[in-house]
């Protein structure tokens, strides 16, 4: 018999492992990274497979409206014995069934699972998967706006000469507050042109920030990657860990570093006349206001910092739509690309670009995952949550989605779907 007509009998008979096995592995299998997270828990009385659980939370996390371990378990409860098979539930010996794991089960296994062994099997499979075309997604997802204003920036001419860029930023799980007063912080590096998660660590509430980035950026190939960092990473031990590893770096200046941002204000300072070969401007309208974006460059000659090559000035004007401009911002910048790698307008592009780690990693896990109305806190319980929502968005526009929301409400119609999404045919 045929492999595909045989596929459809199964289909129809309500075997969903069976027919997805019919068709061959067709994509790389999430089951695959997840398998090497190791399993916290004793031999003694252990009966669902990690992998298992692990997998369970990660489609639920995809469905719409299942942001919680309570939920999760409620998913997990609603699967057919097909799904529960496919995703590699363990049958018992007496009634041939596939019993899910309770709320209880996943509380206690995800407050325990290492966070760094889970975010390292979830942005390696994401590293790993290839990106699907546009055209692949429904027809009903290509009409969505979001979709269709993603598709018309992708026609556009790019900017010739732009290279791949990361950002990196941290963001606070409002929610999750310790019992000892702090809150849980994240640190995360943002792969801008794929929108995806490069790897996240959660910082300690002794400390801060600074002293994460080395180990979050730490095995990551940053080889002709621009690194975007805000002005609290503006750090000599930054700039000099990024250019050793064969990266470059673009850091906003401010207080933090005072004998820094004097001599990057001095070197450009000046009129618009004397940096006209050195500068780019671009305006444009939207939201209901004006705006106006400048950008100086100067060589970065007698400033002593590890591997600064250009030092630069970004100047916003803003007003209504019409009228005089109402208000003004000035902000310094540097960074070790070359005026041969990055002109003004190169500089221009990846500055604002930053700002995608903002607009299309933290908002969404805010607005469509609800990830500051979490009060989850316990142990690691919060940080493995996350990575399960950077997992979704992740696998979502690895999959052509532009649109998160809606890609969570066509993955909850019908749990095969997120077994594609995943790879486990």
């Amino acid at each position: 018999m045929p492999a595909l007509l045989s596929s459809l009998i199964d289909a129809s008979r309500g075997d969903l492992s069976t027919a997805l096995a019919a068709d061959g592995p067709s994509r790389l299998c999430l089951r695959d990274w997840l398998s090497r997270v190791p399993d916290p828990r004793s031999r003694a009385g252990r009966w669902h497979p990690l992998e298992f659980v692990l997998a369970l939370a990660a489609c639920a996390f995809t469905a719409a409206g299942h942001d919680s371990p309570t939920a999760i378990a409620d998913w997990a409860s609603g699967c057919s014995q097909q799904v529960l098979a496919a995703l590699g539930g363990r049958r018992d010996p007496w009634t041939g069934t596939i019993r899910p794991p309770c709320e209880r089960s996943f509380r206690r296994i995800f407050t325990n699972v290492g966070a760094a062994a889970l975010n390292d099997a979830v942005h390696g499979y994401l590293s790993a998967v290839p990106r699907s075309a546009p055209c692949e997604l429904p027809r009903a997802t290509r009409r969505e706006r979001e979709q269709r204003r993603a598709a018309a920036r992708a026609r556009k001419s790019p900017v010739p000469g732009l290279l791949p860029q990361a950002a990196a930023d941290g963001k606070t799980v409002r929610g999750a507050t310790r019992p000892y007063g702090s809150q849980v912080h994240l640190l995360s590096a943002f792969h801008v042109g794929e929108g995806r998660t490069l790897a996240q660590r959660e910082v300690g509430a002794k400390t801060n920030e600074i002293p994460e980035l080395g180990p979050l950026l730490t095995g990551l190939d940053l080889a002709g990657v621009v690194v975007t960092l805000d002005a609290l990473h503006a750090q000599r031990d930054a700039a000099r860990l990024i250019t050793q590893a064969g990266g470059h770096y673009l850091m906003i200046v401010k207080g933090n570093q005072p004998s820094l941002l004097e001599a990057v204000a001095a070197a450009l300072d000046g009129t618009d006349a004397q940096f006209a070969e050195a500068s780019w401007t671009q305006e444009g309208k939207g939201h209901g206001r004006r705006e106006r974006r400048s950008v100086r460059t100067a060589p970065a000659r007698e400033i002593h910092w590890p591997g600064a090559a250009q030092v630069l000035r970004i100047r916003r004007d803003t007003g209504p739509t019409h009228g005089h401009w109402a208000a003004k911002e000035i902000a310094y910048g540097i960074t070790s690309l070359s005026a041969g790698l990055a002109g003004p307008r190169h500089l221009a592009i990846y500055a604002r670009q930053h700002w995608a780690i903002e607009n299309r990693s933290h908002y969404v896990r805010d607005v469509t995952f609800r990830e500051d109305a979490q009060k989850a806190r316990t142990g690691n319980l919060p940080a493995n949550c996350a990575a399960l929502r950077n997992l979704a968005i992740g696998a979502a526009r690895k999959a052509g989605f532009a649109n998160i929301a809606h890609a969570r409400r066509h993955y909850a119609r019908d749990d095969r779907h997120i077994l594609e999404l995943y790879g486990y045919t």
